[in-house]
């Protein structure tokens, strides 16, 4: 790893004691524990032709994405970003803390143990062994935990880009997957990043309802996929999870099982383009991940056949 890297990669150790606790030469001290990974997909978009355009995909997303500590309450994942991404999984959202010309993922108050450029290094790591494959990225509009200005959001930011250049794509319409293709796609939820201006109503249709209980919540996600099909033209974006009525992992039981029946089921089965389809604890129905992944080979198909 080059010096500049690593001084903005662990440019943050001050971020605070409490916070680092068992954070240890990079890597979350519980991954140690962490299960097993269920079979990985690997680059199961290198059959799809590159004048795809990445509206029209269907693609596996985990939302809070890094989050996998602070309880029962705060945890939506239980995966690494590499296992994520093994998984299948080619969306992610992240949200960070600046603090001491470094990103350390937070949900809140509460310190992830990573930091953005590890999450960087995961995916740079993944595309150079699979450039067939992409990963949308999207870095959250809201600051988790920390309140600096704009101008020195954009300034660590800078930093990261610098360290990441041929690793980001920073461009402002949405790509084909040619265009895509060993990259990570910067989403851009910030007024001071580049890349595509996430939420752009122009360019997407967001289904992020976060305090619906789980059985309104399903609804909006049914509704979202039916629509994601139906009317194409722009990036649909549909969060599965819920923390409201029960804790992220309850309710993600709850949630992913029934979109995974509706998607296999009479009214769901033909359904394409469906856009990203962000869950919670995805490792916990993988066939769910291997049902949204299908979705592209049956698209591509009615494609090649019209």
């Amino acid at each position: 790893m080059s010096l500049d890297r690593r001084g903005f990669l662990f440019g943050a150790a001050t971020v605070t004691a409490g916070g680092l606790l068992g954070y240890a030469g990079g890597h979350p001290a519980a991954a140690r524990d962490a299960p097993r990974s269920p079979r990985p997909t690997g680059g199961w978009l290198a059959d799809l032709a590159d004048d795809t355009p990445v509206a029209r995909l269907s693609l596996p997303g985990t939302q809070h994405s890094a989050v996998r500590f602070g309880g029962a309450q705060v945890a939506r994942q239980r995966r690494t970003i590499a296992e994520q991404l093994d998984l299948g999984i080619r969306f992610l959202d992240i949200g960070c803390r600046s603090s001491h010309s470094a990103f350390a993922v937070h949900h809140g108050a509460v310190f992830q143990r990573v930091l953005f450029g590890e999450v960087l290094l995961a995916c740079e790591a993944f595309l150079r062994a699979r450039p067939s494959e992409t990963v949308l990225l999207r870095l959250r509009l809201r600051q988790e935990h920390s309140t600096v200005p704009d101008a020195e959001f954009r300034r660590v930011f800078d930093l990261y880009q610098a360290g990441f250049r041929r690793l980001l794509r920073l461009d402002a319409t949405l790509p084909t997957l040619g265009q895509a293709r060993g990259r990570v796609v910067l989403l851009a939820d910030h007024p001071k990043l580049p890349g595509v201006p996430y939420g752009d109503a122009a360019l997407f249709d967001v289904q992020d309802d976060a305090t619906a209980p789980p059985a309104v919540k399903y609804q909006k996600v049914e509704r979202h996929l039916r629509k994601a099909a139906a009317r194409p033209g722009k990036l649909y974006v549909n969060y599965v999870g819920t923390a409201v009525q029960g804790s992220p992992r309850a309710n993600a039981r709850y949630l992913n099982p029934r979109v995974h029946r509706f998607l296999t089921g009479p009214h769901g089965r033909r359904l394409t383009g469906l856009g990203v389809v962000a869950m919670d604890f995805p490792d916990a129905t993988p066939a769910l991940v291997h049902t949204i992944i299908r979705r592209n080979q049956r698209a591509a198909t009615a494609a090649g056949a019209a």
